[in-house]
């Protein structure tokens, strides 16, 4: 019978990272003990240690006189570190008197793991649990240690969480199914597949149960011995394989199910809830990496990976076209958007699906589809017939020119061929009505120039080109001087291009008060640069060139001083000619004109079709206006002409003496698509021309673009004004610019509750005669007035209540009930949601106090804190919660 005194006891193996926390502890007391002795498996491969720069040397403790074999070869400058497992029984006091403490240490892995974390000095229970985390974290402690700890006891949250990230050689500790996901499909692969398999198993139960299933899946499949998958292509494979809503499955969509299982889960089920919980995570995982630039450049070969999975793998191609990630889906969306704008229904829906994938978060993937259904909306509206041509140009700058920028943006829209024929057939519906507006013009143009004064001819806020100076800068001058700036060619769709940078820049745009929208004038004709120009800088219709336009403002405005193309060179390091930022800074000169050719060039010799104008592609414009808001002056931002792009024009025969867009009248009457026009407005010697109006054709060879026509994109010279943002002070009769984008640039076309107002019966009575009339009707019907939409009713109903009255006290001055009512009637007439520009139009805010003043509205409406106002998630478009207005305002 072994005697148990003498009984070997249970010994373990212990690890170096233990050994090196325990003589690390022992070197760190000092004194003069340098053994130290514990109780573990008697082997050891690790050679000597080196720790604080001290050797250490560990020996094999298989008996009592290997242990003082080894006390005798200990010199003084070494620490010995000796591994039995011996009993206490076989061991004399020759060798634990040498030993740390004269006795036996028992390996207490716990009890080295606070020392790891700077600043505790315990283990928390929740971490004992984890039976195996004290030897990975001692066997996996980094160069620099682990993080200090919080709190006096080391928790598992922070220390296996550092662990996991430390493995996956993550910098962060932050981690989540989002963060895993994204971290083991790039390098952290190989790093994660080297641990050990046991460790990796209980990390993977650990973090499932830590941060989720989508955490535990991203681990345990990359840990498949020999997979190459990447997770997050797996998770974005199981988001169209278990979609939400589920709605139908499809027999090859139940096989892909189980295919993925197989191969790639080790035949694990996984419940719905769970394939959800990864696949949000996954596709999370993704947009992040989007948001971010994707700095590793990982998502490429993710996606790729996803598209062949579902492809060839798993046998369900039609899978990716159903994903807002994968880039068949997007296609797939597109293609859905393009049949909607055939068949004029489910338009808007279209859009949102198309909005809701992740390529049109990327660089202008949102563009063209966003511009089909702004010009689908635009076909929508009814078309009012205009009776004059002042009426065409302002409708031409207000409407018009919207729809040319968004025709260029879709004319190159897509590379899918079934959405490029869906856009084209879109483009040629709205080329047709565009030429149709075109036609009428002309006839206005042809009918009347001759024989009716401008006035007469306008007949309405639109001006001539040679009154610009008179209508717009003379006023404006005594404001601080004005700064004319002529961008030779720009349309009414180029203007819209830049307006909104130039307004992002700090300037404060301003609109004649009378009809709160930007001024159109109406080029001379032939609509050329040395036509138009000039009658512009001279202040009447005249025909010349630079020489003449320096002149000409000179002569209006005594020291005014004009700057062409050679005149605008800056030496190096400098943005503005020195000529030019002197005049613009001397208070002496109350106008300097400076004209920038970039336009005009550009569309003599490249391709324009699907190009947008920016303030970098004009300079020196960005200097111009930086230089006049110093100085203070106002900014008078105009053209001498617009123009057409060449967009698949037809070839007419080349006349002498015109060009690509007009032709000498006694070269022939007037053709389709032709319009004679003579008297005072024709600048040429012959006083008479014949222009074209069609935007598709043109006289001899094909260029980038064409001016001289009679189209409204030629004839309309857009007029911008700006001030810098601190100057409060304007001319009688103007005002800061409201929103200038027509409604349906940003909401849909809706049938508000007019159409039920019309459908009220029309009461018939008779109306008593007018004796005041020469020849009075014996009968005649009247419509009595309709009763008030509801929408009407529920805001007089608000504004009427004693809620409504504390509110606007409450809101303090700048709440007025005038402000409210606009508001509530512009959201209610379009059920309860529009963009925010639509409302501030409505409500005539100006532009730069959209923020302000919506703020006071809801201020009013916000009852105790309730969204009853709100914005959605994209920070533009106004929501009014309609049943909450009724509650906490108390009406019907």
């Amino acid at each position: 019978m072994t005697n148990a005194a003498t009984e070997a006891p249970r010994t373990v193996a212990v690890s170096e990272a233990l050994v090196r926390s325990r003589a690390a502890a022992l070197i760190a007391k000092g004194g003069d003990a340098r053994v130290l002795v514990m109780r573990a498996q008697p082997r050891w491969n690790g050679g000597d240690l080196t720790i604080d720069g001290q050797r250490v040397r560990v020996i094999e403790g298989i008996s009592q006189l290997a242990i003082l074999d080894a006390y005798a070869q200990q010199t003084d400058d070494e620490y010995l570190v000796v591994l039995t497992d011996r009993p206490r029984a076989d061991l004399n006091d020759t060798v634990l008197v040498r030993a740390y403490g004269q006795r036996i240490e028992e390996p207490d892995e716990w009890g080295s793991v606070p020392a790891l974390f700077g600043g505790a000095r315990e283990v928390s229970r929740d971490l004992r649990k984890l039976d195996w985390a004290a030897t990975a974290l001692l066997d996996h402690q980094p160069a620099g240690g682990w993080a200090p700890s919080t709190d006096l006891a080391v928790t598992a949250e922070p220390a296996i969480g550092g662990l996991l990230a430390h493995l996956i050689n993550l910098g962060s500790t932050d981690l989540d199914g989002v963060v895993l996901l994204a971290a083991l499909s790039d390098g952290s692969r190989s790093s994660w597949a080297s641990v050990d398999p046991e460790l990796q198993d209980h990390l993977v139960e650990w973090a499932e149960e830590q941060y989720g299933t989508a955490a535990g899946f991203a681990l345990r499949t990359t840990a498949k011995p020999g997979g190459l998958v990447k997770p997050l292509a797996l998770g974005l494979a199981i988001d169209v394989l278990w979609p939400s809503p589920a709605g139908d499955l499809t027999e090859d969509q139940i096989a892909a199910r189980t295919r993925l299982l197989e191969r790639y889960v080790g035949g694990r089920s996984i419940t719905p809830l769970q394939a959800r919980e990864i696949a949000d995570a996954s596709v999370s995982a993704v947009l992040r990496l989007s948001r971010e630039n994707d700095p590793e450049g990982r998502l490429g070969v993710v996606l790729d990976q996803a598209e062949a999975l579902l492809r060839d793998n798993l046998g369900w191609p039609a899978g990716a076209e159903r994903s807002a990630i994968l880039r068949p889906g997007f296609t797939a969306r597109l293609r859905r958007l393009g049949a909607a704008l055939d068949s004029g229904t489910d338009v808007e829906e279209a859009l949102v699906g198309v909005l809701d994938h992740r390529e049109s978060t990327l660089a202008g993937q949102d563009l063209a589809p966003r511009m089909a259904v702004r010009l689908s909306r635009w076909l929508a509206t009814t078309e009012v017939t205009m009776h004059s041509l002042g009426a065409d140009l302002q409708r031409q700058l207000d409407d018009g020119a919207w729809v040319d920028a968004a025709l260029g943006v879709i004319w190159n829209g897509s590379s899918d061929s079934e959405v490029g024929a869906a856009y084209g057939r879109l483009i040629e519906r709205v080329r047709a009505r565009r030429r149709g507006r075109d036609e009428i013009a002309a006839a206005h143009l042809g009918d009347t120039v001759a024989m009716r004064s401008l006035a007469e001819l306008l007949d309405g806020p639109a001006l001539g080109i040679e009154n610009i100076l008179r209508t717009v800068v003379d006023p404006w001058k005594a404001h601080g001087g004005v700064l004319l700036v002529v961008l030779d060619g720009m349309s009414g769709a180029t203007a819209i291009d830049l307006a909104g940078e130039v307004g992002r820049s700090g300037l404060v745009e301003w609109v004649p008060s009378a009809s709160k929208h930007r001024l159109a004038a109406v080029a001379a004709l032939p609509s050329m640069t040395e036509t138009s120009r000039t009658s512009l800088f001279c202040g009447e219709i005249r025909i010349g060139n630079s020489s003449t336009e320096k002149s000409g403002l000179a002569a209006t405005f005594p020291g005014a001083k004009v700057f062409h193309k050679g005149e605008l060179r800056a030496p190096g390091g400098a943005q503005l000619a020195d000529g030019v930022a002197s005049a613009i800074a001397d208070p002496a000169i109350p106008v300097v004109g400076v004209v920038i050719n970039a336009i005009d060039d550009a569309a003599h010799k490249n391709d324009t079709s699907a190009r947008t104008w920016t303030m970098g592609d004009l300079e020196p414009l960005r200097a111009l206006l930086n230089a006049a808001s110093i100085a203070g002056r106002v900014v008078v931002l105009t053209s001498d002409h617009g123009h057409v792009v060449e967009r698949s024009t037809e070839m007419l025969p080349a006349v002498s003496g015109g060009d690509s867009r007009w032709r000498p009248a006694s070269s022939g009457p007037a053709r389709e698509g032709e319009v004679l026009v003579d008297g005072s407005r024709v600048a040429i010697d012959a006083g008479q021309v014949v222009m074209l109006w069609r935007d598709d054709a043109r006289y001899g060879a094909a260029r980038g673009g064409y001016h001289g026509g009679a189209s409204l994109a030629e004839l309309t010279v857009p007029v911008l004004v700006y001030q810098r943002s601190l100057a409060q002070d304007a001319p009688e009769g103007w005002l800061p610019a409201p929103p200038q984008a027509p409604t349906w640039w940003n909401d849909p076309i809706i049938e508000t509750t007019a159409r039920e107002v019309a459908a009220a019966p029309v009461k018939k009575t008779r109306k008593r005669p007018d004796v005041h009339r020469e020849s009075p009707s014996l009968f005649e019907l009247e419509t009595e007035p309709a009763p008030p939409p509801p929408s009407d009713n529920l805001v007089d109903q608000v504004l009427a209540s004693t809620v409504a009255e504390d509110q606007l006290k409450l809101a303090g001055r700048a709440a007025s009930k005038s402000l409210v009512e606009a508001v509530l009637r512009a959201l209610i007439e379009r059920g309860g949601r529009a963009h925010r520009d639509t409302v501030a139009s409505a409500a005539d805010m100006p532009y730069t106090a959209i923020g302000q003043r919506l703020a006071v509205v809801k201020r009013v409406l916000n009852v105790e804190g309730y969204d009853i106002l709100s914005f959605d998630s994209d920070g533009e478009t106004l929501r009014l919660d309609v049943d909450l207005l009724k509650e906490q305002f108390e009406v019907r």
